[in-house]
């Protein structure tokens, strides 16, 4: 690929990222977050899942626009490059549709615990043991195969552009959805820890954007993801036993 093209693909998942944090750390403050509606939290669900995945997302939006580049047209010629960057901008735009529908039950498990909190003193006094047997089973979560089946489309993305590679800009943006939606079985447990700890807990938010970065990104990123789980596992029993 051109030096040019990748430039400017890195810079746009970089600044695209860099505004969402923006947004995102201006937008902390703001408490109970849920309570705002479904559809203002979605936007806002929208935008954190933009500031923490799109750093990761960098290598595969590169093969995909190197596939479509050398994915011949009905005219047997290379796609332009135009074309290729609408294709490109499809195909982050699906992803963040994804992560965007995921909202959705995020916010009903959220509006659904503050009710019971609520409602309930008994669920109330039983928040830290709660929130300790999530944080073990999202350690436990980070071990499975299911987890590393996931990360391995992430971290591989020609096995996942080859298996599952569709054609045109319709294609482009269903396969970004796809994308999506093997990121966040990969994330899974991570958005379910960042619920427990807090959703604009912003400490928490760049500690598990790191993990979601270095799991996906470097050599060893499937032991990175295996510490990570082993840390939310001790970090559960500390809190039953606190």
């Amino acid at each position: 690929m051109d030096p040019a093209i990748r430039l400017v693909i890195v810079a746009s998942l970089v600044i695209l990222s860099g505004l969402a944090w923006a947004w995102t750390v201006a937008a902390a403050a703001m408490p109970d977050c849920h309570l705002l509606g479904l559809g203002p939290f979605v936007i806002m669900w929208t935008i954190m899942m933009a500031a923490m995945m799109l750093p990761s997302m960098i290598p595969v939006v590169l093969a995909f626009t190197a596939f479509t580049r050398t994915r011949r047209g009905e005219t047997g010629r290379v796609r332009p490059i135009s074309i290729a960057g609408v294709a490109a901008g499809l195909f982050v735009s699906g992803y963040l549709v994804a992560w965007g529908l995921l909202g959705v039950p995020a916010y009903a498990l959220l509006e659904t615990a503050t009710r019971l909190t609520d409602t309930l003193p008994a669920f109330a006094a039983a928040g830290p043991v709660v929130g300790g047997l999530l944080l073990i089973a999202c350690g436990v979560y980070q071990l499975t195969p299911l987890k590393d089946a996931c990360l391995r489309h992430c971290r591989v993305p020609h096995l996942f552009l080859g298996h599952h590679w569709r054609d045109g800009l319709g294609g482009a943006l269903a396969l970004g959805m796809h994308h999506g939606l093997y990121c966040a079985g990969c994330c899974a447990s991570l958005m379910v820890v960042l619920m427990v700890v807090g959703l604009m807990n912003l400490t928490w938010m760049i500690g598990l954007s790191a993990i979601i970065y270095l799991e996906k990104i470097v050599p060893r990123g499937l032991v990175v993801g295996r510490a990570a789980g082993i840390a939310l596992c001790a970090a559960g029993i500390a809190r039953l036993v606190a």
